[in-house]
């Protein structure tokens, strides 16, 4: 209204001043009336006067009515070009948050994906490592064990070859064992050895009276390397009881019994023959 005001003062005061000037007529008229009766030709010039002006003021009217409406016009067009403004304005603004959303959601997926994809490769990357020590420890485990067999193979073939060696040894003494023995036995050491126990008992016995003559009893012995008698067994006799304990008795006597005239002769287990002479 200020604006308005500003820019038709003079216009708003030529207006005010010509319905001053038509009131001011329009009472001079009436008084007139009122006193005389109007005259033709004052009637006639009065109307005339009366016309220009009212249709001054009207055309200004019109000018002005015509000027406010242009106004009202450019302002209701200010106004919607300041309303699609704003809407313009509101639009970019909304499709720039859009657009900011749109460009946050996508960092936010492109960062998660760059987080899968790290923590994929993490994970790779601790299996492979974890392939690797396993690799690693398995074959650290099958040299362990490589070497534990080559070990033990070889421990087993020293000890094959030490057994082997041995048994040869043992076999090779044995050998040399019986072969002296044989040599022993060739030469009538056995007997000899045999004789010297058998004597040995025959004179420890304590003959019992039921002996009778011919008597002969085969005897087990079990003794020691030293001679000392373990056992005695009576398998055949033709003597009787008393006989038997009295052989059994002599050959405990006899203990310790003499040695071999060759070591390689001693026997543990004898077989005996119990077979006194005949007074």
């Amino acid at each position: 209204m200020g604006e308005f005001l500003s820019k038709h003062w003079v216009y708003l005061i030529g207006a005010v001043l010509l319905h001053v000037a038509f009131a001011g007529i329009f009472g001079l008229t009436m008084v007139n009336l009122w006193q005389k009766p109007l005259q033709p030709t004052l009637a006639i010039q009065a109307v005339v006067v009366d016309r220009s002006v009212i249709d001054r003021a009207a055309r200004q009217q019109q000018r002005e009515r015509t000027q406010e409406r242009e106004r009202q016009q450019a302002e209701q067009r200010r106004q919607q070009e300041r309303r699609e403004q704003e809407q313009h304005a509101e639009q970019e603004r909304q499709q720039e948050v859009k657009q900011r959303e749109e460009q946050q959601q996508r960092r936010q997926a492109e960062e998660q994906q760059q987080r899968e994809r790290q923590e994929a490769e993490r994970k790779a990357q601790a299996e492979t490592e974890r392939q690797q020590k396993l690799e690693a420890e398995r074959k650290r485990v099958a040299e362990i064990e490589r070497k534990q067999k080559e070990e033990a193979e070889r421990r087993k073939a020293a000890d094959d070859a030490r057994t082997q060696k041995q048994r040869e040894d043992e076999l090779r003494s044995q050998l040399e064992e019986e072969e002296g023995r044989a040599q022993a036995e060739n030469a009538g050491l056995l007997n000899q050895y045999i004789a010297m126990i058998e004597q040995r008992i025959v004179r420890n016995w304590n003959r019992p009276p039921s002996a009778r003559a011919g008597l002969e009893c085969r005897v087990r012995v079990a003794q020691t390397p030293g001679g000392t008698v373990l056992s005695v067994q009576i398998d055949q006799c033709n003597g009787d009881a008393a006989v038997r304990q009295s052989i059994e008795a002599a050959v405990m006597w006899s203990s310790p019994l003499p040695p071999p005239p060759d070591p390689r002769l001693f026997e543990r287990n004898l077989v005996l023959v119990f077979k006194p002479l005949e007074d």
